[in-house]
């Protein structure tokens, strides 16, 4: 038997073993743990008082794709359809009231694929979080300090994401502390490396290559109910990036503002950050203008919400001037813009009108129209990875395509996600002289978590 196949047999005694504790424990089980077997998972005390307790948590997610000529037919391969398998599990331990501790496992299996899977899709069984956690309360609120591999998701996602539609999530090692001072006002401050999945069992490590830090603010504006506002800085140190203009070593720091909230219908995210630093020898300048705006008609069949979402992201209008004006996404959200992880948020005019229908209480349909252009001419278009495309730069023109999306989510039960998506997409004449050509993409998906 090999080590993965004992590794998931034993997950899964254990979880039966944790299940019938919790049963122990708990004696009878009420209604509610009759109702949904999975509550049996949750809140295991470990001591009579309860002060020591253990809760069980999972995922398994099953995901078919096909791609065809993804980036525009710029990507290799040129086709892909693939079969993803994504599980986690874990075990959050609290030791008292300020204490705890917190193990995730995750396997991501790509049975199907063209050609090698990255380690994003493929990688077998490793240590997807584990940290420990102290929480002191204090005068005005409590003071977190937590250490270890964990994930980060801050805002809007625009800039730090946990990165949800690969087989592997985004995780950090390193160390992040919080003030919370009510659940509308809390200030993060983290010093991490980013974490280089892997095929492996039990290889995946921190990136040597990159350093990354910051301190996130969000709170409730004074005075104004609907408002909320988000403050942050956050910098970067990574070794051999890559831009149009050429490979060196990169020290970035970006400040930026979120405001955003809902009254009457409507609701906003409006974002913009400014990027300074240098870039080899170069001085960075970079900024980005993002917004996601909406209205919702209660009152009408099936709710609808009109949308429209709209992105400025500088790139570079010179690649010989001894300036970078490229803008880094840094550890964004993907796919950014629809599930075909078309293009990265980098060097880039993005409008996306959207109409999302609840059909049912539980099942909503969103489609969309992208038009996409280069902010700058002489800088390349980048693709998914935040790397710029091959014979991508300068042209006469910007106009790099557009996508249409479609896509279909239910949630069937608290437990229970079904979904999926296709999507469309042309290229413009400048990607077209590239190579470009149109292609498609469609995904579905069926999640069960506990």
């Amino acid at each position: 038997m090999s080590l993965l196949c004992k590794a998931t047999l034993a997950g899964a005694c254990w979880l039966a073993l944790a299940g019938a504790a919790a049963a122990t424990q708990a004696g009878k089980p009420d209604a509610a743990a009759e109702e949904d077997p999975f509550l049996r998972l949750k809140n295991i005390p470990l001591y009579d008082d309860g002060a020591i307790g253990l809760s069980l948590g999972g995922q398994l997610r099953v995901r078919p794709e096909f791609s065809r000529h993804p980036v525009f037919g710029l990507a290799s391969p040129d086709q892909n359809n693939g079969l993803l398998i994504r599980s986690f599990l874990s075990a959050d331990l609290r030791l008292g009231p300020y204490l705890r501790g917190f193990v995730q496992f995750a396997s991501g299996q790509a049975p199907i694929w063209a050609g090698t899977p990255p380690g994003t899709q493929l990688d077998r069984l490793d240590l997807q979080q584990g940290y420990g956690e102290l929480t002191v309360p204090i005068s005005a609120g409590s003071v977190m300090v937590r250490a270890g591999r964990q994930e980060m998701s801050f805002g809007a996602s625009r800039l730090v994401s946990v990165r949800e539609s690969p087989n592997i999530r985004r995780a950090f090692d390193g160390v992040r502390v919080a003030w919370i001072g009510s659940p509308d006002t809390r200030i993060d401050a983290f010093l991490v490396r980013p974490v280089l999945p892997r095929a492996g069992l039990f290889d995946d490590k921190s990136d040597p290559a990159q350093a990354f830090w910051g301190v996130y603010g969000t709170s409730a504006v004074p005075g104004i109910p609907a408002l909320k506002g988000d403050l942050y800085y956050l910098g970067l140190n990574r070794e051999k990036a890559r831009f149009a203009q050429g490979t060196a070593d990169e020290h970035r720091h970006t400040v930026g503002a979120r405001l955003f909230g809902a009254a009457a219908g409507f609701d906003w995210n409006v974002e913009g950050a400014y990027q300074f630093g240098r870039f080899g020898s170069a001085d960075i300048q970079a900024w980005m203008a993002s917004a996601t705006v909406g209205y919702s008609f209660a009152g009408m069949p099936f709710s609808p919400r009109l949308g429209l979402n709209a992105d400025a992201i500088s790139g570079d209008g010179n690649l010989r001037d001894g300036r970078l004006g490229t803008f880094n996404p840094l550890f964004p959200r993907l796919p950014y813009f629809s599930e075909a992880n078309l293009v990265g948020p980098a060097n880039l005019i993005s409008i996306q009108p959207n109409l999302t229908l609840s059909l049912l209480p539980k099942v909503k349909l969103t489609l969309g129209w992208n038009p996409l252009w280069k902010e700058a001419k002489a800088d390349a278009f980048y693709g998914p990875a935040i790397t710029p495309v091959v014979r991508t730069a300068g042209g006469a023109g910007r106009y790099i395509g557009q996508q249409v999306s479609t896509a279909l989510e239910w949630t069937a039960t608290e437990h229970l996600t079904l979904g999926g998506t296709y999507v469309a997409y042309d290229p413009g004449e400048r990607i077209r002289r590239a190579g470009g050509r149109s292609g498609s993409f469609a995904a579905g998906w069926a999640t069960v978590t506990f």
